[in-house]
């Protein structure tokens, strides 16, 4: 299993994904362009290849075949951790609509809803239950992209 980050560097991403890796970076890495080397969206890539998040473009939980992509992502491998377990819960998300309020518990404090989900809150809930880290050691609503991969790389 693998964490899969949205590089913002990349060709392809929009002004929506720098302006998430902007905000959603710390104080010194917005000034002194660090956020440029961050990340807009993450997913959970299963060992066979499917690929679940919560995707803004799709406004829901959904699965798909994802093909490894060093230029467009960078990856975490999180091996090890009970993947079947996270997998069950994962496919019980999907369908579940895109959590748009929610994405604003990067910066207050807001009570999580998980009849929805944004990219990092469902990768970050899906890694608590296969066990990378203790279930109330953080708060998947409050974990961004560029958060989860600097609490991965800790790991």
């Amino acid at each position: 299993m693998k964490v899969a980050f949205y590089k913002v560097t990349q060709s392809n991403a929009t002004p929506i994904d720098k302006m998430i890796a902007w905000w959603t970076s710390d104080f010194r890495e917005k000034f002194n362009g660090g956020w440029k080397l961050g990340y807009s969206h993450t997913e959970i890539v299963f060992s066979d290849g499917v690929m679940i998040s919560s995707s803004p473009r799709e406004t829901e939980v959904r699965a798909k075949v994802h093909t490894l992509n060093p230029e467009a992502w960078d990856y975490i491998d999180v091996s090890g951790l009970d993947e079947s377990t996270a997998r069950v819960f994962a496919e019980t998300q999907l369908g579940k609509s895109y959590d748009w309020f929610g994405v604003a518990g990067f910066v207050v404090a807001l009570r999580d809803n998980e009849q929805k989900w944004f990219c990092s809150e469902l990768s970050s809930r899906i890694l608590q239950i296969a066990g990378c880290v203790k279930l109330g050691e953080f708060n998947p609503g409050r974990i961004s992209p560029n958060r989860l991969f600097k609490l991965l790389q800790r790991r």
